[in-house]
């Protein structure tokens, strides 16, 4: 196909963007999985939620809030790896490194499912009676006890559930877990043990936001646990999307310190890449040649805009820091004039420092370029890529057959 300046420029100035973009998302799961950045947020945000308050930092008190009670319960299973209780002494999470290397040890969670966090909180907040009551297994119920079982879901009282051991422990096909189950049911309940969930809320600060919604919650629902369940986790979802937003912007704010960090630290000045790549049609032709060769190989990681690696294991900040290197060789591969050179140099090479104002002035804005680029996030780029690489090549890259 004949040279075409104007498409292979942009083609090649986007490879260096999608790049640089690779090493700026690694090196933000690199610093985000040593913060343990997203499990912070979390526990931050459900501390909020429970009306907890912050983390005790005086490293005297023992965290016994309704937070660390849900982690180290139920949740626990999510925490793979932890080495410690959420509720020990805290001494460690004096100053910032310290929460840091908490946080770590915690191994705590960057995700809780919605489903997951409201049987959590219910099991928490609930009697043991009636937690042991929607272990059951209904499928298992012989037909003779499957009203007792209704009549008990529904409202669970020492009547009720003597009702339902009575009807399954007569009934011969009744599984052995579910008779356990009944027999321990009758024996706990009693008037202080059945109170219903709108009395159990007493457990929960005031002015806690999860209060205020479980309020509502109990009020709709009455005594149907499911239906409990759907809508905690209904409003958990909906509290976690607004955390995702801010944690997105928040994120933003990093991509944008670590793009403006390897624009400088690698010279990528996009005005003086754009003027070598319209001068020099060989050093174009290669590049290209890089870029269709990319959109052409099969799929690879490319990272992402805003990352979740927040709780890693030391074989994901590794590989991270790894692909960030690699994706800066993969950058000086391409013989781009990127880097610094001696300032006694020739001053018409783009790698030397500026020595006027002008000079400084157009650098300065082919960095700014380059940071605000960079900070987009690699499939961005990547995705650009292939689109001028197929409008370059005159139609689309064929679909490969499955």
């Amino acid at each position: 196909m004949p040279d075409s300046a104007i498409l292979d420029v942009p083609i090649g100035l986007i490879l260096v963007f999608a790049i640089g973009s690779v090493a700026v998302s690694r090196i933000n799961e690199v610093v985000f999985g040593v913060m343990a950045y997203r499990g912070r947020q979390l526990e931050t945000e459900l501390r909020r939620l429970f009306g907890d308050g912050p983390v005790d930092r005086t490293g005297t008190t023992p965290d016994t809030s309704l937070t660390a009670q849900l982690l180290d319960g139920s949740l626990r299973g999510l925490r793979t790896g932890g080495r410690r209780n959420a509720v020990p002494d805290l001494r460690d999470a004096l100053g910032q490194t310290g929460a840091w290397r908490r946080a770590r040890q915690l191994r705590l969670p960057s995700y809780i499912p919605s489903t997951a966090f409201a049987r959590g909180v219910l099991d928490m907040l609930e009697p043991p009676v009636r937690v042991l009551l929607s272990r059951m297994d209904t499928a298992a119920l012989p037909d003779s006890a499957r009203d007792a079982y209704r009549d008990a879901h529904h409202s669970l009282t020492d009547t009720t559930a003597a009702a339902l051991a009575e009807a399954i422990t007569a009934a011969p096909s009744a599984s052995e877990e579910n008779r356990k189950l009944a027999i321990s049911i009758a024996g706990l309940a009693g008037p202080e043990s059945v109170r219903p969930l709108l009395e159990e809320l007493d457990k929960l600060p005031e002015n806690a936001p999860l209060r205020l919604a479980l309020t509502g919650i109990a009020t709709r629902a009455g005594h149907d646990r499911d239906r409990i369940v759907a809508e905690i986790a209904a409003w958990y979802d909906d509290t976690m999307d607004r955390l995702s937003g801010w944690y997105k912007r928040r994120v933003q704010r990093f991509l944008i310190v670590y793009a403006l960090l390897v624009t400088l630290a690698l010279n990528l000045d996009a005005i003086a890449l754009t003027n070598a790549l319209w001068e020099n049609r060989s050093l174009r032709a290669a590049v290209v040649e890089a870029a269709v060769t990319q959109v052409n190989s099969a799929p690879v990681s490319t990272g992402t805009t805003v990352t979740s690696a927040d709780t890693p294991t030391t074989n994901n900040s590794e590989d991270a820091a790894n692909q960030a290197v690699q994706a800066i060789r993969d950058a000086g591969a391409l013989h781009l004039p990127l880097g610094w050179t001696d300032a006694g140099s020739d001053s018409a090479d783009p790698r030397a420092v500026p020595d006027d104002v002008g000079g400084w002035a157009l650098k300065i804005l082919g960095w700014l370029f380059t940071t605000l680029a960079l900070s987009l996030g690699a499939p961005f780029w990547f995705d650009l890529l292939g689109r001028l690489v197929n409008m370059r090549s005159t139609g689309p890259k064929p679909v490969p057959i499955a």
